[in-house]
């Protein structure tokens, strides 16, 4: 079992057929995750503001704890936001659950926004994220440096 951490436009475009209306553009970054050579996880950044930035997520297998550190280390540490926004469907319950998991919280709701539903707007600020602890932050190290 082999994992890989990739940061091209496959793993957006891998994304963005997988979210609800998700779509990637050539100025948008991205972070994927393969197992084996298949795409299991990918994550797409967009709409920088300098102190927020919004995310799409699509999960298919396991992450690593190597691969949580950098989807993480990238918008706090490399774009040094304070926040990151995720918008989801309110009919994608199963999203809004697993990104509740992660950490984010509701903090707005937009009535008849999504093709099916309101768009919740999740938020995580850095202050709150548990991926930037070392618990996480050494593994992504260790993994990027025996690379």
């Amino acid at each position: 079992m082999s994992f890989e951490i990739i940061s091209d436009h496959s793993a957006g475009h891998w994304t963005a057929k997988k979210v609800d209306g998700g779509y990637f553009q050539e100025r948008s970054r991205s972070i994927g995750l393969k197992k084996d050579g298949d795409f299991v996880a990918g994550v797409i950044y967009e709409n920088w503001h300098g102190k927020s930035i919004t995310c799409h997520i699509a999960v298919t297998g396991r992450m690593t704890p190597a691969y949580l550190a950098a989807i993480f280390d990238y918008p706090f540490n490399v774009c040094n936001v304070g926040k990151i926004i995720v918008p989801v469907s309110s009919a994608n319950i199963t999203s809004i659950k697993f990104v509740e998991k992660m950490g984010f919280h509701e903090e707005a709701r937009i009535k008849d926004a999504m093709a099916n539903g309101d768009m919740v707007i999740l938020t995580m600020p850095k202050e709150r994220c548990k991926y930037l602890e070392n618990r996480y932050g050494k593994k992504y190290t260790i993994a990027t440096t025996s690379a």
